[in-house]
C-alpha cells in the first residue's frame, strides 16, 4: 500500500461513494485523528491518518487496523486497541454501510480473479474382476 503513487490514490478516491470522499477529506476525521494520537500520546499522527485513509479507500480492511497500527506505530497492545476502538466510533461507524459494502465488492473481486483450483486426477483404481 505504501508503494501506490499519488496517481493510484487519485483514481481510487474517484471510484470511492461521496460519503466516503466525505470521510477521507473531512476536517472531523482530522481532527478524530489528531484527538485520538493526542489522547493515546501517538507520535506519528500522520501515519495514524494514512492507515486510516487507507481503511476509507478501501486498501486495508477495518478489522486489521488494530494491529496495523500496533505495528506500524509500534503501540502496546492497550494503547493499538482503545486507540482503533476510537476510530471505529468516530470515523468508520459514520460510513459504515458505505464500508462493508465497499469491502463486500473488494473481496468478490478478489474471489474472482483467483484461479480456480484444478481437479487432480483420481489416481484410486480398483482392480474389476
Amino acid at each position: 500500500m505504501d508503494n501506490l503513487s499519488r496517481e493510484e490514490l487519485w483514481e481510487i478516491c474517484k471510484t470511492l461513494t461521496e460519503d466516503l470522499k466525505e470521510a477521507v477529506f473531512s476536517e472531523d476525521t482530522a481532527d478524530a485523528i489528531w484527538n485520538i494520537s493526542q489522547l493515546h500520546n501517538i507520535k506519528k499522527t500522520s501515519k495514524l491518518a494514512k492507515l486510516t485513509g487507507q481503511v476509507l479507500m478501501g486498501l486495508l480492511p477495518p478489522q486489521f487496523f488494530k494491529d496495523t497500527i500496533q505495528e506500524e506505530l509500534g503501540l502496546d497492545e492497550d494503547t493499538a486497541k482503545k486507540a482503533s476502538i476510537e476510530m471505529e466510533h468516530y470515523v468508520f461507524n459514520q460510513v459504515k454501510d458505505e464500508l462493508n459494502q465497499l469491502y463486500s465488492e473488494t473481496e468478490t473481486e478478489t474471489k474472482k480473479k483467483e484461479k480456480p483450483k484444478e481437479k487432480s486426477p483420481d489416481t484410486y483404481r480398483e482392480s474389476i474382476e
